[in-house]
C-alpha cells in the first residue's frame, strides 16, 4: 500500500483473477491506520459561496508528537484570491489555518498554501485550495448551442409539426424572491416558455427554435432575461444554431 499523502484510517482492495474454475475472482482487502506527525482536518481548503457573503473555511493542524509543534506561514500562491491567517489554538499542539475568499467577481480558482514546521519528518506542509464563487443570480448554461442540422432535416421537422428546444436554468443562489419580469430576443429566431421550478429560487426557460425564421448558415441570437434582482436586472445568453 502506498501511504504517501495518506493519514488516519484507510482501506484499499485489490481484485485478483485466476483460472480457478470455482473461484476465478478474489478480492483482497487491506486496512490500516497511517500515523503522521501532523494531522490535517480537512486535508484541503475548499471555498464555495455567493458573491456578497463571507466565504471562508478552516483547516486544523494537529501535532501527533510529544515535541511542541511550531508552524509558520511561508507563502500563498494566489494572494489576490484568498487571505490566509494562521492561529495557534492549543499551545504546541493545534494550529488553525483560516482561508477567506477575496475575489469580488464570479470565478473559480485553485492554489496552494505552504507552511513550514519544526518537525524534521514534515519540514513543509502544503494545503491545496479550491474556490468557487457564484453570482447572486446565474444562468446555466451561459451559452446555448443547438448544434448543426441539415436543411433537409429542418424541412422534414417543419412538415411533421415538430420542434427543437433547449433548456436554460435561472437560479437565485441567495434568497427566495426571484422573479422573471420579461424576456427579449434580439432577432426573434427563437421563442421562450418560462416555468417556475422552485418558487422564488429557480426557473426553467425552454428555448425553442422558430424554424420558419432560420436560414442556411450560422444563425445567432441573444436572449435577454430581465429579473427583479439588484445588480442582476438583465442577464444575456448567446444562442447559436447552424443549418447545413
Amino acid at each position: 500500500m502506498n501511504t504517501k499523502d495518506k493519514q488516519g484510517n484507510i482501506h484499499q482492495t485489490a481484485r485478483v483473477f485466476s483460472n480457478d474454475p470455482k473461484n476465478s475472482e478474489l478480492t483482497i482487502g487491506m486496512k490500516g491506520n497511517v500515523w503522521t506527525p501532523i494531522h490535517l482536518r480537512p486535508k484541503h481548503a475548499h471555498l464555495a459561496g455567493t458573491l456578497g457573503e463571507k466565504i471562508e473555511t478552516v483547516v486544523h493542524m494537529m501535532g501527533e508528537k510529544k515535541d511542541p509543534l511550531i508552524v509558520k506561514l511561508a507563502w500563498v500562491s494566489i494572494p489576490d484570491k484568498v487571505e490566509v491567517e494562521l492561529t495557534e489554538i492549543e499551545k504546541g499542539r493545534i494550529w488553525e489555518v483560516t482561508v477567506e475568499n477575496k475575489a469580488k467577481e464570479q470565478t473559480t480558482y485553485k492554489g496552494q498554501i505552504k507552511l513550514t514546521t519544526n518537525y524534521p519528518e514534515k519540514p513543509e506542509m502544503v494545503i491545496r485550495i479550491t474556490g468557487h464563487v457564484r453570482p447572486p443570480v446565474e444562468v446555466r448554461p451561459k451559452t446555448l448551442n443547438f448544434g448543426r442540422l441539415a436543411e433537409e432535416r429542418l424541412q422534414q421537422l417543419k412538415k411533421k409539426g415538430r420542434f427543437m428546444s433547449r433548456p436554460l436554468m435561472l437560479i437565485l443562489n441567495r434568497g427566495n424572491d426571484l422573479k422573471v419580469n420579461k424576456v427579449e430576443l434580439e432577432k426573434s429566431l427563437f421563442q421562450v416558455v418560462i416555468r417556475e421550478m422552485k418558487p422564488g429560487r429557480m426557473f426553467q426557460l425552454q428555448v425553442q427554435a422558430v424554424f420558419e425564421k432560420l436560414k442556411k448558415g450560422v444563425n445567432t441570437d441573444r436572449l435577454k432575461i430581465y429579473t427583479n434582482q439588484k445588480d442582476s436586472e438583465v442577464l444575456e445568453v448567446p444562442i447559436r444554431f447552424e443549418i447545413l
